[in-house]
């Protein structure tokens, strides 16, 4: 399996695709139900492969993550064989990424309390693995906002680094 097991809740939700897929691969109704019944173990390798397609469909759509700490926020840029990150990292015990305020006032309001970093790395194919495992830390699908803004942000920052 490459990445997951879809949950009960989201494969139910899918009931429709994965009758579809049922199809397919050449499984009625009534073929499943019994590989269901007779042989839990080529039911599960059947949901598995679904549970891959589906992952991976979802996977190669993510264009923009971010994960959030107490001392770190990073955004990621998921291109085609590409992911960039910009990570923002606390050096004050006062300064924390997950409050409630807005991170561009954050920062603006706490220069010379934070660094800046910025990398990138080349995943050739690799790339719905790499957004797999980051889900699996933590990270959540963003919005492109954040990246502009911490893009435009890090071309005028003063004191930069890479990684």
């Amino acid at each position: 399996m490459r990445f997951r097991l879809l949950s009960d809740i989201e494969l139910k939700e899918l009931s429709e695709d994965f009758t579809q897929f049922l199809v397919v691969q050449g499984i009625d109704d009534e073929t499943w139900r019994k590989i269901n019944i007779e042989n839990k173990e080529k039911a599960l390798q059947i949901v598995e492969i679904f549970s891959d397609t589906v992952l991976l469909k979802v996977y190669s759509k993510v264009k923009f993550m971010s994960f959030t700490s107490e001392k770190v926020f990073s955004v990621f840029k998921v291109k085609k064989d590409a992911i960039d990150l910009i990570l923002l990292k606390s050096t004050d015990p006062k300064l924390v990424f997950n409050s409630s305020e807005r991170l561009e006032d954050l920062i603006n309001r706490s220069i010379g309390k934070w660094e800046l970093y910025s990398s990138s790395k080349k995943l050739g194919d690799k790339v719905p693995d790499e957004v797999h495992q980051l889900t699996l830390q933590g990270c959540q699908i963003e919005s492109p906002g954040i990246w502009d803004a911490l893009s435009a942000f890090q071309k005028k920052a003063v004191k930069k680094a890479s990684f």
